[in-house]
């Protein structure tokens, strides 16, 4: 059996992203919507608690309330930065499957942290407030992309029954 490796760290964002807006919208405890994620993460890549998601999404969550005379609701900040981390990498067009290139495959070496998700969040919604970034196209949801692969897998995961007791 092969070893399992490290969530890339944009896969790592964009949960993070997820738990904040299911939090925001779906009104489940952060608690279950962290493990939901980290669950799904953890099938496919190595064990990621449900912690390292609810950490760095309670943070966000702190961030956004914070926030004075915000020009964009708290949900549709967590969309728009989901929708740039799975379509950019960095300034660039992200290719999640290329010729030589799989985005998705794993990382050797844990490349993602929580502070560092944080930051990440935090600098896209000042970019975002200063027009750097486009928005999501409305409506947009992240489950109806095309060819997500394993990434399909765990952002289409809901949470069970069982993660209510």
């Amino acid at each position: 059996m092969s070893e399992k490796l490290f969530c890339p760290e944009f896969v790592y964002d964009i949960c993070v992203g997820l738990a904040v807006k299911d939090f925001l919208v779906k009104q489940l405890s952060l608690d279950m919507v962290s493990k939901n994620y980290a669950d799904a993460i953890s099938t496919h890549y190595n064990n990621v608690e449900e912690v390292e998601l609810a950490g760095p999404a309670e943070e966000i969550l702190r961030f956004l309330s914070e926030r004075k005379n915000p020009m964009f609701e708290a949900h549709e900040l967590a969309i728009n930065y989901i929708y740039y981390r799975f379509k950019f990498d960095g300034r660039s067009e992200r290719t999640i499957k290329g010729i030589f290139k799989n985005a998705l495959k794993g990382d050797k070496e844990r490349k993602y942290n929580s502070n560092k998700s944080v930051k990440n969040f935090k600098a896209y919604c000042f970019s975002m407030r200063s027009g750097h970034f486009e928005k999501a196209p409305a409506g947009w949801d992240i489950s109806k992309e095309e060819d997500l692969h394993e990434l399909g897998e765990i952002v289409k995961k809901e949470p069970s029954i069982d993660d209510f007791i």
